[in-house]
């Protein structure tokens, strides 16, 4: 297998559509919707980081992602509702391990959108670019055992249950249980669910 190159297949940065939503590079004007999402104390509950006390701070990680952006390539997607017109989450993959081929994918979804689907549809719309333009052959991902949301929105995108890996990441100084996804390329039903 080829290794790959990650810095052209992400450039220019791939834009995903799907039904309702357009997943695109973050820009700066995406500040203050990201602020907006992000400052929900609610999504504390679900995610490792703890939510933005400030525009600041959002500016700083702003700036951060369009940084991986100029030095990888590859960085996270911003989630646009097509009909809104607004950011409402971000979905990203970690680089490739370069021999076993696999990624670990992750998202944020605003409060207001959940219960929706987009995340699933997201999440969807990335496995199939990891598995037909990336050639990976498996994406993963992880939630917190309590975050049923979340696990059925990993379900809807294709993937299985595949245990508790017990202390396996550390949130917020703490060790957590967390329940791990996966998609497999062999076994995806590609973008036919779109």
């Amino acid at each position: 297998m080829q290794p790959l190159d990650l810095k052209s297949l992400f450039t220019p940065f791939p834009v995903l559509f799907t039904p309702h939503l357009e997943l695109r590079a973050l820009r700066q004007g995406d500040l203050a919707d990201l602020y907006a999402y992000a400052s929900d104390p609610e999504i504390d509950r679900y995610t490792p980081w703890v939510h933005y006390q400030s525009l600041a701070e959002a500016q700083v990680d702003l700036n951060g992602f369009l940084a991986e952006y100029e030095r990888d390539g590859l960085g996270a997607w911003g989630i646009e509702h097509q009909a809104d017109k607004r950011l409402i989450g971000i979905i990203n993959i970690s680089p490739p391990h370069p021999r076993n081929r696999r990624t670990e994918l992750g998202f944020t979804i605003a409060r207001a959108y959940w219960g929706r689907g987009y995340a699933s549809e997201a999440a969807r719309a990335v496995i199939n670019f990891a598995f037909d333009k990336m050639k990976l052959v498996r994406v993963e991902a992880v939630c917190l055992a309590e975050n049923q949301a979340s696990a059925r929105a990993l379900v809807k995108a294709g993937m299985q249950y595949e245990g508790l890996l017990h202390h396996y990441q550390i949130w917020r100084e703490e060790p957590r249980d967390l329940q791990m996804f996966a998609v497999t390329a062999a076994s995806s039903p590609g973008d036919s669910e779109l």
